[in-house]
C-alpha cells in the first residue's frame, strides 16, 4: 500500500522501492497493477486516462506478468500524474466533482481517526485548509473558495445535485407520491437554474441552496431577472416569466427542507415579506400573419433534411409548437408517417393527435427523416421504431427553443406562399 507520496524514481534503493506501486492483486503470476494513494491535491479531478474524477486511490491495470516491463509502465503513470499535478488548474482543482471527492476522503480519515480515539487529528483536514488559504493568496475569488470548502467539509447541499435529485424525486411514476413534472415544467426549471447559477457566478457548479439568502433572492427576482433580455424581449424577462421562474426554484427549497437537506432550522428564502400586491399586467396577444419575406427568412435560416430544418418545416406545416416536436418520443408517432400524438402539453388541452391527411404526402418524409436523425438508426421507413425521443439533441435546447417559439399558423386565412417539404 503507498505512502501517498510518489516514487522516489531511485532504482539504487531496495528492493521495497523497487516494488513501489506494484501489485499483484490475483496472486503471483498474474498481471501487475499500479496502486497508489491519490494525492490530495488531485482528488476529484479528471484522470488523464478516461476524464473520470479521481478517488481516494488510483488503481491501474498495467496489462502485463513481467516485472521490468511492469516497473517501465508504472513510471509511464507516474509521469502522468505529474505531469497533471503541473497543469493542474484552478477550475478543475475547485470543481463539485473535486469537492464531493474530497468529502468523501475526509469523512472515510474522520472515521479513521474516531476509531483509534483521536477524532480531532484528520489529516486531510489540515491539508485542504493550506489548499484553500494557497488559493486565496494567489487570487482565487474567496467567495468560490467557501462554495467549495462548503461542500468538501460536508456543511453545504450543492445547488447542482439538489437539482438532480429534486427532479428524479418528481419523476413519473416515483415512489413518493409527488406530482411528476411535466417535460416542459422540467424545461423550464433547467433555465431557471441557469439563471441563478449565472447571478451567483457558479462557473464550477459548487454553489449550495445555504449560499442563496433572502436578500440575494430578493435581487434575483427584482433586479437581475427582469435585466435578463431574449428574443422575445430583448428589455429583459416579462413579469410573468419572472414569477414563473422563482415559483419553479420556490418548489425546489420546499422539497429540499421537507426531506432535511437543509437543517431543521432553514427557510426558504423564495418567501419573502408581503409588501404591496404585485399584479401580472395581462398583455393582449395580437397574432400577425407572417409576410412573404418573413416566411422566406424562417425557411433559409435552415437547411431541408436537416434536424432544425426538418422539425421547423413541420411545426409551420402541422400546427405543431417546435419545443413540442423537439420532446416527442417515437412511440408518439404512428408508424406510417400518418400523425402524431401529443400526450404531454403545454396544458390539459394540449393533449391531441395531429394527422397528416393524403393531401399531407410531402410530410411523411420529414417525419421519417426525423426518426433516422437518432443516432444508429436506418432511415428506409418508420417500421419497427425504437423507444426514446425523435430529437433528443433538440429536447430543452434554448437556443433553438428561443428560435423557433412560435411558429404555428396564427389564422385560417393565414397567407403564406406554398411550402415544398420533401
Amino acid at each position: 500500500m503507498s505512502n501517498g507520496l510518489l516514487s522516489s524514481m531511485d532504482h539504487r534503493k531496495a528492493e521495497k522501492d523497487l516494488m513501489r506501486y506494484l501489485v499483484q492483486p490475483r496472486g503471483p503470476g498474474k498481471s501487475w497493477v499500479f496502486r497508489m494513494a491519490t494525492p490530495l491535491a488531485l482528488v476529484g479531478v479528471p484522470n488523464p486516462w478516461d476524464g473520470k474524477p479521481l478517488a481516494k486511490e488510483i488503481k491501474r491495470g498495467l496489462g502485463t506478468r513481467h516485472l521490468p516491463e511492469a516497473r517501465t509502465r508504472r513510471d509511464v503513470v507516474l509521469a502522468d500524474i505529474r505531469r497533471l499535478q503541473v497543469s493542474l488548474s484552478d477550475g478543475e482543482a475547485f470543481s463539485l466533482a473535486s469537492a464531493v471527492q474530497w468529502r468523501e476522503t475526509i469523512l472515510t480519515d474522520q472515521a479513521e481517526a474516531q476509531a483509534q480515539g483521536d477524532g480531532h487529528n484528520v489529516g486531510s483536514e489540515f491539508v485542504l485548509a493550506d489548499k484553500l488559504e494557497q488559493a486565496e493568496a494567489a487570487g482565487f475569488p474567496r467567495d468560490q473558495l467557501k462554495r467549495f470548502a462548503r461542500v468538501a467539509t460536508g456543511k453545504g447541499f450543492p445547488l447542482d445535485l439538489a437539482h438532480a435529485q429534486y427532479v428524479k424525486a418528481r419523476r413519473p411514476a416515483n415512489p413518493y407520491g409527488y406530482a411528476p413534472l411535466k417535460r416542459a415544467t422540467v424545461a423550464n426549471l433547467d433555465t431557471a437554474m441557469k439563471h441563478l447559477r449565472a447571478f451567483l457566478h457558479d462557473e464550477a457548479k459548487t454553489a449550495c441552496m445555504e449560499d442563496l439568502t433572502p436578500e440575494l433572492a430578493q435581487r434575483f427576482r427584482d433586479e437581475y431577472l427582469p435585466s435578463v433580455p431574449n428574443n422575445r424581449n430583448p428589455r429583459g424577462l416579462s413579469a410573468q416569466t419572472v414569477a414563473k421562474n422563482v415559483n419553479l426554484l420556490k418548489q425546489v427549497w420546499v422539497w429540499a427542507i421537507g426531506e432535511g437537506h437543509l437543517g431543521r432550522k432553514a427557510r426558504n428564502p423564495w418567501e419573502f415579506r408581503k409588501g404591496l400586491r404585485r399584479t401580472v399586467n395581462k398583455r393582449e396577444k395580437v397574432r400577425e400573419d407572417y409576410q412573404p419575406h418573413e416566411f422566406s427568412a424562417l425557411l433559409k435560416a435552415t437547411t431541408r433534411g436537416s434536424r432544425e430544418g426538418d422539425i421547423l418545416r413541420l411545426a409551420i406545416a402541422s400546427g405543431y409548437r417546435a419545443d413540442e416536436l423537439a420532446t416527442l418520443s417515437i412511440d408518439e408517432v404512428k408508424a406510417d408517417g400518418s400523425g402524431f400524438s401529443l400526450a404531454q402539453g403545454k396544458t390539459s388541452n394540449a393533449k391531441r393527435f395531429i394527422p397528416l391527411v393524403d393531401d399531407a404526402k410531402e410530410l411523411r418524409q420529414p417525419v421519417w427523416r426525423l426518426t433516422a436523425h437518432r443516432v444508429g438508426y436506418s432511415s428506409n421507413g418508420p417500421s419497427g421504431l425504437p423507444q426514446g425521443r425523435l430529437l433528443p439533441s433538440l429536447s430543452g435546447s434554448p437556443a433553438f427553443a428561443a428560435k423557433c417559439w412560435d411558429l404555428r399558423p396564427m389564422d385560417a386565412s393565414l397567407s403564406i406562399p406554398p411550402v415544398t417539404l420533401g
